[in-house]
C-alpha cells in the first residue's frame, strides 16, 4: 500500500495496487520528452574510433603522454636549455593533462550512459526514447573543439607570461625554447580542460531535465533514485583529482600565477557543485513525496482511530480486532516513509566525496602549520 501511493504522490496518477502503474503512463506525446538533438564532433568520432581498438584505445592515453615528453624534451635538448638526459620537473609533470582529460570525458560518457539504464525505468517513457537520450547524454557534440583551442591558447599565454622566472626563464631565447616545449602541454591542456567543462555542463543539465520530466519515481525504489549520484559524484571527483595533482606536483608553475591559480580555483569550485547542484530539483521532488505520503498514511489513522472509537462506543468490541491490526500496518508504512532518503546519493558516497574534498586541504594546511612550528 505505502510504495503504491507514493508512487502516486510522484507521478500524479492514482494506482490502486502496490506496485501497479498507470497503464498509459508512457503514451504521452514524444515532444514533450524529445531529446535534445547533438551532432557528433571530431572527439565523439575519436572516442568512436578508440573503442575499436585492442583494450579499447587505453594504452593511447600513456602513448600520448609519453609523445608530449618526448617533444618538449627534445626542444629543450635540442636548444641547448637542458642537458641530454635530464628533465624537466614542470615539464614532465605537465604531460598528464592532456591524455588525462581525454580518458575523463570518454569515461564519463559510458558513466553517463549507465546511469541512464539504471534510471529509466524511473522516467515512465517507453523504451523507444531511450536511445535519443542516451546519445544526447554521451556525444561529445561538435563545435566544442575550435572555439575551447581558441580559448586555450589565450589562457596558455597568459597563464605563461604569469609563470615564475625560475620555472620557466628570465632570458628571451631560454623563455622562448620554454614556451615551444610547454605549449602542446598547456594549449591543449587547457582546451580540453574547458571543452570537458562545457560538456559536463551540458550532461548536468540534461540530468536536472531528465530528473524533473520523469514521472514514474518510486522513493521506495532506490536504484533509480541513487542512479545519477554515481555520475555526478565521479564528475566531481575528476575535477578534484585535477585540481589536487596541479596543486601539489605542479605547485611551482602555479606559485605567484595568477591565471594559473584562477583556473584552479574554478576547477575546485566546479568539483564540488558537479556532484550536489544537479541534484537538488529531484531532492526537493522527494522531499514533497514524503511529506504528502506522510500526511496521506496520518488521515488514514485517524481515520481508523475514528472507527475504531466508534466500534468500542457501540459494544463492538469483537470488530476492533482488525482495526487494531489495520492501524498496526499503516504505522509499519508510515516508519517506512519516515526512513526514506530524500537526498538522491547513498549516505556512503557523500562521506567519501566529503573525505576527497576535505582531507587534502586539512592535510596541506596541517603540514604547512607543523613546518611552520618546526622553521620557528
Amino acid at each position: 500500500m505505502g510504495e503504491a501511493a507514493v508512487g502516486a504522490a510522484v507521478s500524479g496518477t492514482a494506482i490502486s495496487e502496490p506496485g501497479e502503474r498507470d497503464p498509459h503512463a508512457g503514451d504521452t506525446a514524444v515532444s514533450e520528452r524529445a531529446a535534445p538533438r547533438v551532432r557528433p564532433g571530431a572527439f565523439d568520432r575519436f572516442y568512436a574510433w578508440a573503442d575499436r581498438l585492442p583494450w579499447r584505445g587505453l594504452w593511447l592515453y600513456p602513448a600520448m603522454a609519453a609523445g608530449l615528453l618526448l617533444w618538449g624534451h627534445s626542444v629543450l635538448w635540442a636548444t641547448g636549455r637542458l642537458a641530454v638526459g635530464t628533465f624537466d620537473p614542470t615539464l614532465t609533470v605537465s604531460v598528464v593533462y592532456v591524455p588525462y582529460g581525454l580518458w575523463v570525458i570518454g569515461y564519463l560518457n559510458r558513466v553517463a550512459g549507465r546511469a541512464l539504464d539504471a534510471f529509466w525505468p524511473a522516467t515512465g517513457w517507453p523504451d523507444r526514447d531511450r536511445a535519443s537520450w542516451s546519445h544526447a547524454l554521451t556525444t561529445v557534440g561538435a563545435g566544442l573543439a575550435v572555439p575551447s583551442l581558441l580559448v586555450g591558447i589565450g589562457i596558455a599565454v597568459v597563464a605563461f607570461l604569469s609563470a615564475p622566472v625560475t620555472v620557466v626563464g628570465a632570458d628571451v631565447p631560454g623563455r622562448l625554447a620554454y614556451a615551444l616545449a610547454l605549449a602542446p602541454n598547456a594549449i591543449l591542456g587547457y582546451a580540453i580542460a574547458l571543452m570537458a567543462i562545457a560538456h559536463t555542463s551540458r550532461q548536468l543539465r540534461l540530468v536536472v531535465r531528465i530528473h524533473r520530466e520523469a514521472h514514474a519515481i518510486d522513493p521506495f525504489d532506490k536504484g533509480p533514485v541513487y542512479a545519477f549520484s554515481r555520475f555526478t559524484v565521479q564528475i566531481g571527483l575528476a575535477f578534484l583529482v585535477s585540481g589536487y595533482y596541479t596543486f601539489t606536483v605542479n605547485a611551482a608553475f602555479q606559485s605567484g600565477n595568477l591565471v594559473g591559480g584562477g583556473f584552479l580555483g574554478l576547477v575546485f569550485v566546479l568539483g564540488a557543485a558537479c556532484f550536489i547542484l544537479p541534484l537538488w530539483g529531484i531532492h526537493g521532488r522527494l522531499v514533497d513525496v514524503k511529506e504528502a505520503q506522510t500526511a496521506d498514511v496520518e488521515l488514514r489513522i485517524s481515520k481508523l482511530a475514528r472507527e475504531l472509537y466508534r466500534r468500542i462506543d457501540a459494544g463492538e468490541f469483537d470488530g476492533t480486532k482488525v482495526i487494531n491490526e489495520a492501524i498496526a500496518a499503516a504505522g509499519a508504512v508510515r516508519e517506512r516513509i519516515e526512513r526514506l532518503p530524500t537526498w538522491p546519493w547513498p549516505p556512503q558516497l557523500f562521506r567519501g566525496f566529503l573525505s576527497a574534498l576535505l582531507v587534502p586541504v586539512v592535510v596541506y594546511l596541517a603540514t604547512r602549520l607543523i613546518g611552520g612550528q618546526i622553521g620557528a
